[in-house]
């Protein structure tokens, strides 16, 4: 069953109000100015910006915002006014103040007159400005300092975290990034971060959608309040082709118009790599004496969700169980200045294209936009929602900040209950690891609030979403592995060989795999102005993340797993041979992320789900994420698409046993087709090629041996070992029925930097398909390792691949929205590092 709600009214459903603006903001020491007319005395302070903005964002506007010596932006009073015209249509009419986000301690001024106070980012402010309204109109807000806040006396918590230098931030309710050591730009979120605008009563508000799905029939019931100013004669709700006729009821002031209807044969809701994520249009219409009113209304969802018993947490969505993959989400919202919607949907859609059916937004980040949820409906990719509560001893147990709290969560689960996508909600991130590993008892780990209270919210709101109360969760100790939510460095920050992926047994990791990933070379020259990298240069390393108290950064990691693939030594080569450096460092870390993922998805896993540690970075630089601060895929992004997909080929080490295959077909049709396995020697000699028909069922997983498919013994993992490696690589293919690859996966019998090959007889051309997408195709005597094509203003659908000899390979080039037209492609591999320009023929340009 599914429950959607509105927390707002829709946009359609508001009188003609006052856009307001221009804004401008300006900075002061604490206290200085307690009321807007002491403004006037500091004119030249003031910047011009926009709104929602956060204050980083609207100094990076200005051209004030250096990253490498940042404002202290707590430190400081920030002021944000605007003037705008109130017009005489609306005169009669109530005139609400309507601030969507607020960080975080506000006082707010109508023409000099104080309308109300807010000390909560997270939730959303309806004020009555009815009485202070005037024509012409001033609207000023003060942002206090939160460093002067956090000087004030309260009690100390109970154990501490490394997490944020300042203890009592706990009582603050406001987003952590930007204040936590390590991660990202010191630039938190302070300023009008969310939309601020004027609403009237006149047309319906307070929308709400509940639907829930009983057998195969869908019922959507809605509720909505309007004026009593006039009559309404008829309500109708409307989902896709069904209608019905809705109750009406006059009480005291208002209008509450009411009724379900009931759709038969409802269609269901899935994530992308399992269906189609369907949604159905909703009206309400309504009758008056003189006119007809349409509401639009948000599109509906109809989808189960269930939990696997016991401790092995898994999801199962309409009774078929999941394999959650993805990423977790990070804001945009630390310089931005202005929604970027654009950029958001190229984000999800990159999410969608790599396979990924699950996001998180975690507690340590914000609460996304209604815009997100909206896309993640659309694009069929689940969302795991954290409340914005991590690390940290919460005084949950203070009067005050409890009710805060609640009205955040009660607001926030209105809101996102309007969201299919929405499949689970945590209570927060590592508080109870954080107790544990400080030592606490076992009963100091989770409060009430997390472990009643919270999830007594959710099951009232949002009926038909899992909760978990913290990640990690269950178990002897909330960190271990086997049991329970977990969160897995163990490949990655602890440095642990790719073996600890089976010892560790992980059910489910919201948290994972934690890698500095080197971005794409335009990405490195915006670093450091078109210089060639070092990566001792105080910008690189600036931006390299690491966790507090360490003595290691996540860069010392990366180049861990670059000796133990490569076999060399990364100061000696980064020293002697910058470029081969970096090209080795991006491989290495989109390697071990897949050669985990073909762990965990091979037919003898218990593993349910991972997300991997971050999406996106938050600014240019070798960050967590698999995407750039740009949006621009990285190696490891590459890499993920492949373990990702919904029709998957992988390969799995069984030492003396040799090479197991494992298909994966989530579709919900069977795949015909064949699997091959070829050895290679280098560069194109084939010790041995077999291959067998192969029927993958719908909603499978199957394990073939390669030893079975060759039919004798060739010591395909070289395990044995009985003298020199007879192949270098094994490469099984599985191909459906029309001979077109399907899944390709390779396995290295030994480790190493491969040695240039001096002659290649390379095939490598293009063709223009349409205004914005071309099609390359490669094909090569030799095996290329990780053959690595760029464009600029395009981006491939594939990239970092092997390429085996022989083997056609095509590859789409789409434009990126706004970049050049022009299409100049190049090549290189590991292997082959001449660089070839791939010809484009000139009536394709």
């Amino acid at each position: 069953m599914h429950h959607a709600s509105l927390a707002q009214p829709s946009r359609s459903a508001v009188a003609s109000l006052p856009s307001l603006g221009p804004w401008s903001c300006s900075q002061h020491a604490p206290g200085s100015f307690t009321h807007p007319g002491q403004l006037l005395a500091a004119s030249d302070a003031w910047i011009a910006c926009s709104v929602p903005t956060t204050v980083a964002g609207a100094l990076k506007s200005a051209g004030r915002w250096n990253d490498d010596a940042p404002v202290d932006i707590d430190a400081y009073d920030w002021w944000f006014r605007c003037e705008f015209e109130m017009p005489d249509a609306v005169a009669g009419h109530a005139c609400m103040l309507c601030c969507d986000g607020l960080a975080t301690l506000a006082e707010i001024w109508l023409n000099g007159q104080p309308l109300s106070a807010t000390d909560n980012m997270f939730r959303q402010y309806r004020i009555d400005a009815s009485a202070h309204r005037k024509g012409q109109n001033e609207l000023a807000i003060r942002f206090r300092s939160l460093t002067e806040a956090l000087k004030a006396k309260r009690p100390r918590p109970r154990w501490k975290t490394n997490l944020v230098a300042q203890q009592q931030l706990r009582w603050m309710r406001t987003s952590l990034l930007g204040r936590i050591p390590g991660w990202s730009p010191v630039a938190p979120i302070v300023g009008p971060w969310r939309a601020i605008r004027f609403e009237s009563n006149e047309v319906p508000y307070d929308i709400h959608l509940a639907s829930r799905l009983e057998g195969s029939t869908g019922i959507v019931a809605v509720s909505a309040h309007l004026s009593a100013g006039a009559a309404i004669r008829h309500a109708t709700l409307r989902v896709g082709d069904c209608e019905r006729s809705l109750a009406i009821e006059l009480r005291h002031d208002k209008f509450l118009v009411v009724g379900e209807v009931r759709v038969c044969d409802a269609p269901l809701w899935w994530p992308h790599t399992h269906g189609e994520p369907r949604l159905v249009d909703c009206e309400l219409v309504l009758e008056f004496a003189e006119r007809v009113h349409r509401q639009p209304l948000p599109s509906v969802g109809f989808r189960t969700i269930e939990r696997s018993a016991g401790d092995a947490f898994g999801l199962s969505i309409n009774g078929q169980p999941l394999f959650c993959r993805g990423a977790c989400w990070t804001t945009s919202e630390l310089l931005a200045s202005g929604r970027d919607l654009g950029a958001l949907e190229h984000d999800l859609r990159l999410a969608r294209d790599a396979g990924a059916n699950m996001l998180r937004v975690g507690g340590t980040m914000t609460y996304e936009s209604d815009d997100f949820y909206r896309l993640c409906d659309e694009l069929g990719i689940m969302v795991w929602q954290d409340f914005m509560f991590a690390n940290m001893d919460y005084p949950v147990d203070d009067p005050a900040f409890r009710a805060n709290i609640e009205a955040e969560a009660r607001e926030q689960l209105r809101r996102l209950s309007a969201h299919p996508s929405v499949v689970v909600y945590c209570g927060n991130s590592e508080v109870e690891q954080q107790a544990a590993m400080l030592g606490m008892p076992s009963e100091c780990w989770r409060n009430e609030w997390f472990g009643e209270r919270l999830p007594a919210l959710c099951a009232e709101r949002h009926t038909a979403v899992e909760y978990v109360p913290s990640t990690p969760t269950g178990g002897t100790l909330p960190f271990h592995t086997r049991t329970g939510l977990t969160h897995y460095y163990g490949v990655g920050a602890y440095r642990r060989p790719l073996g600890d992926v089976r010892r560790a047994a992980v059910k489910f990791t919201p948290e994972c795999l934690g890698f500095s990933n080197i971005p794409e070379p335009a990405t490195i020259d915006q670093l450091t102005g078109g210089a060639r990298p070092a990566t001792h240069d105080p910008r690189w390393k600036q931006r390299v993340p690491r966790d507090s108290g360490a003595g290691w950064d996540f860069e010392d990691i990366r180049d861990h797993y670059l000796r133990d693939r490569f076999g060399v030594d990364p100061i000696a080569l980064r020293s002697s041979d910058m470029p081969r450096y970096l090209a080795l460092g991006r491989l290495a870390t989109g390697e071990m992320m897949a050669e985990v993922f073909s762990e965990w998805r091979s037919s003898e896993s218990c593993t349910r789900g991972a997300l991997v540690w971050f999406y996106k970075d938050l600014w240019p630089g070798a960050g967590w994420g698999i995407v750039d601060s740009n949006g621009l895929p990285k190696a490891a992004w590459y890499y993920l698409k492949r373990s990702w997909n919904s029709q998957q080929l992988t390969i799995t080490d069984e030492g003396l046993d040799g090479l197991d295959l494992h298909l994966t077909n989530e579709s919900d049709g069977a795949r015909q087709g064949t699997i091959e396995v070829a050895l290679l020697k280098e560069p194109h000699t084939v010790v041995a090629r077999q291959s067998v028909d192969v029927v993958a069922e719908p909603h499978s997983r199957q394990c073939i041996s390669a030893d079975a498919i060759l039919g004798r013994f060739y010591d395909s993992a070289y395990a044995y070992r009985f003298g020199p490696a007879h192949h270098d690589v094994a490469i099984a293919t599985w191909y459906d029925d029309a001979q077109q690859v399907v899944g390709e996966a390779f396995h290295f019998v030994q480790r190493r930097v491969p040695a240039d090959l001096p002659n290649v007889r390379l095939e490598a051309s293009s063709e223009k398909l349409d205004d914005s997408r071309y099609r390359v195709t490669l094909r090569s005597d030799s095996f290329l390792h990780a053959v690595r094509l760029a464009a600029k203003g395009y981006l491939p659908d594939d990239n970092y691949f092997h390429l085996p000899p022989q083997r056609t390979k095509t590859i789409v080039f789409r434009r990126v929205p706004g970049a050049a037209t022009v299409f100049a492609p190049s090549l290189e591999a590991l292997n082959f590092t001449a660089g070839t320009m791939i010809p484009v023929p000139a009536e394709n340009v």
